[in-house]
């Protein structure tokens, strides 16, 4: 790959490669070549994610040997023959989602339901390593005013815009969120500023539940709290108006219809493993009237993330716990792994 911005090629780059389920190596890997529709992007930072755990544990959609990672902004050093809207130097993020745009659900403007779906950094070649090469079509241009940081935040911020997109929040609105981790104080923040009255955070982690208030979070309890049902019931005795689920675990997803309202809607937005079950009554869905909402990646909402984040509505800073270089990948990914960090950053 000869580099137009920088004078010298480039032979290998180093990576963290997923080689089996359960396996991390850091490895020297060959230079992602670009295609005539592509990219090649150098990355500036990249955000590990919960998908990157399950994709870990062979949960998910991928197959190995991987290079993971899918939250991440950077610099184009290449485009393809056949780009025009993109040079190198251009500061950009990208939209991980890959669809076909000829199938029948991206004709319906469902692209994160294409049946020819791929996803950078989980059917292929992703952002934990130095250069990536991408379609130019999934690629966005950053404003000035956006940090590094804040870029690589725009892919799971989209998700949690996408989110609320699918579920309406009416003024006044009381909201319960279990999970306060990177996506669910990302979500605290959104709701808040859709009109949510009253904020409910519930984590394990005292010291997230104190991000959470920060972010607008109203009341706040502890997870593993032996009267928590009772303060739930004392805080909304009729049950909440929304439930979002930010845990992805199976046991409190089993719980969480406990504390909704008739006529409420429930948000599944945590990322549970894909063979998990639960148990639910459907007599109750029936007869409380409920809505069960699931939200999955995004939908062409990476414009209104960059909006939300470059006009200061959404405050990432304080979500970051560590910055790392791909050497310390392992050492980050298994704290994360074990909650010990908020959203764990990469700087190749």
């Amino acid at each position: 790959m000869t580099s137009l911005l920088f004078d010298q090629y480039f032979f290998v780059v180093n990576a963290v490669v997923f080689t089996q389920p359960g396996t991390i190596s850091i490895e020297r890997v060959p230079d992602p070549t670009c295609a005539p529709d592509e990219v090649i992007v150098k990355i500036a930072i990249a955000g590990i994610c919960g998908t990157d755990v399950h994709i870990y544990r062979n949960e998910y959609l991928s197959k190995f040997p991987l290079i993971p990672g899918h939250e991440f902004g950077g610099t184009v050093v290449e485009v393809g023959s056949a780009v025009r809207d993109f040079k190198a130097g251009d500061r950009v993020a990208v939209d991980p989602n890959i669809s076909c745009g000829q199938c029948e659900f991206c004709r319906s403007l469902q692209p994160n339901h294409c049946l020819n779906w791929r996803g950078v950094g989980i059917t292929q070649s992703g952002a934990f390593a130095e250069y990536v090469a991408v379609p130019a079509r999934v690629t966005y241009k950053l404003p000035d005013g956006l940090t590094d940081q804040q870029a690589a935040f725009i892919e799971p911020l989209s998700c949690v815009v996408y989110a609320l997109n699918r579920i309406r929040v009416h003024p006044a609105d009381e909201v319960l969120v279990f999970g306060a981790g990177p996506m669910g104080l990302l979500l605290i923040q959104a709701l808040k500023h859709s009109g949510a009255a009253r904020l409910v955070a519930v984590d394990k982690q005292s010291r997230r539940l104190e991000l959470a208030s920060q972010m607008g979070a109203d009341h706040l309890l502890l997870g593993d709290d032996l009267r928590i049902k009772e303060s739930l019931r004392d805080l909304a005795p009729h049950g909440f108006h929304i439930v979002v689920d930010a845990t992805g675990v199976p046991t409190v997803i089993e719980q969480a219809l406990d504390y909704l309202r008739p006529r409420g809607q429930y948000l599944q937005f945590g990322v549970a493993p894909m063979t998990a079950t639960i148990n639910w009554r459907p007599y109750d869905i029936f007869r409380r009237d409920w809505t069960i909402i699931g939200s999955f990646a995004l939908s062409f909402t990476f414009q209104q993330a960059i909006a939300w984040l470059l006009n200061g509505a959404i405050n990432v800073a304080p979500l970051v716990s560590h910055t790392l270089p791909l050497s310390e990948f392992t050492l980050g990914f298994r704290e994360f792994i074990e909650g010990k960090t908020l959203k764990v950053h990469l700087k190749p």
